[in-house]
């Protein structure tokens, strides 16, 4: 019973150095400065919206089944999300070359530039944070975060959800 108390305590010890460490991450990586940045030069854009503005960036025009599936959500919630990005001159729908019964959403000019430039920060960042860890380090870091990110998140009442792709 001993063991189990001090493996008990030694966990929620570790636990609390992750809380206490989270801010000083998203601090370094400029998280909510970058975010806010980018949602300020489009006004009224939401996170999720940016991480849709991602995907659509990173693997060319979508369809919309594409798109829901890449984000993990519903068809009808991608295409709600792509008509709030429409409405705020963020992407295009064009007929799909191939059959035009099908729309493939693409990224607007201006927006493409901006999210290739959060990008570049994005990464810039994230290189300057690691830099003072080895390979072997790095190695370890992301093989915990990819599989934590891998886990469903919990909720407060300790049901599990997923954690929508392109938030992370």
């Amino acid at each position: 019973m001993c063991c189990n108390i001090a493996a008990m305590n030694r966990r929620q010890e570790l636990l609390g150095r992750l809380e206490r460490v989270g801010p000083g991450l998203r601090r370094r990586l400029g998280e909510s400065e970058r975010h806010a940045d980018f949602l300020a030069r489009f006004g009224g854009v939401t996170l999720y919206q940016v991480g849709a503005l991602r995907h659509l960036v990173k693997q060319g025009p979508l369809t919309m089944n594409e798109l829901a599936a890449r984000m993990e959500i519903s068809p009808s919630s991608a295409t709600q999300l792509v008509d709030r990005l429409v409405h705020h001159g963020l992407v295009v729908r064009n007929p799909d070359p191939d059959d035009r019964r099908v729309l493939r959403v693409a990224v607007s000019g201006p927006a493409l530039d901006a999210v290739r430039d959060f990008e570049k920060v994005t990464s810039q960042r994230l290189e300057t944070l690691v830099a003072p860890l080895t390979d072997d380090e790095l190695d370890v870091l992301a093989s915990l975060a990819e599989r934590i990110a891998d886990v469903p998140a919990a909720t407060p009442g300790g049901a599990t959800h997923d954690v929508p792709a392109g938030l992370v």
